[in-house]
């Protein structure tokens, strides 16, 4: 088989797990969504995980009927493409899971944060109060991508990895 349609059906197996995790856990403040883009970034590199994240919030955005763009996909698109560039740039210098604790903790504020100025500016509401508003699941979203890195992460990572390289050389 060319190891370009490997490749693309690799890749868009890895995006359905993408939407699939959301649409099931849609109801509880829980996603593995942070997560799995971690994973992704740390075995696919960062080029096929954004287009992996681009096609997810487009599919995302389509499904869930929350297709503004101006405050739902850009500030979606955004967080999302920041959270796996600086975890490109973290994974590269260091594979302490500690470290990948707490730039998880940190992604749960990141992603929040990125629609702040988006919201606030469509609803005519203050910044600060939007702000504290959104810091509680923020904080939420934090503990989940921690405990999520605690539990998943080495284990789902060296499979996929496993995986990967032994799709990609049969």
């Amino acid at each position: 088989m060319n190891k370009q349609i490997k490749v693309m059906t690799l890749l868009a197996l890895a995006t359905s797990v993408l939407m699939v995790q959301e649409l099931v856990l849609s109801f509880l403040p829980i996603q593995l969504t942070t997560v799995l883009l971690m994973i992704y970034t740390s075995v696919f590199g960062l080029r096929k995980t954004m287009l992996m994240m681009t096609i997810h919030v487009i599919i995302d955005n389509i499904l869930l009927g929350s297709i503004g763009m101006f405050n739902i996909v850009i500030p979606m698109w955004l967080a999302w493409a920041l959270i796996i560039i600086i975890f490109n740039f973290v994974s590269k210098r260091s594979s302490n899971l500690v470290i990948y604790m707490i730039v998880a903790y940190f992604f749960g504020h990141l992603y929040g944060l990125m629609f702040v100025p988006f919201q606030a500016l469509l609803l005519n509401i203050d910044i600060i109060d939007y702000l504290l508003i959104d810091l509680l699941w923020e904080v939420v979203m934090g503990i989940t991508n921690v405990i999520l890195v605690i539990w998943i992460y080495e284990p789902m990572n060296r499979y996929l990895s496993k995986l990967y390289q032994r799709y990609m050389n049969v």
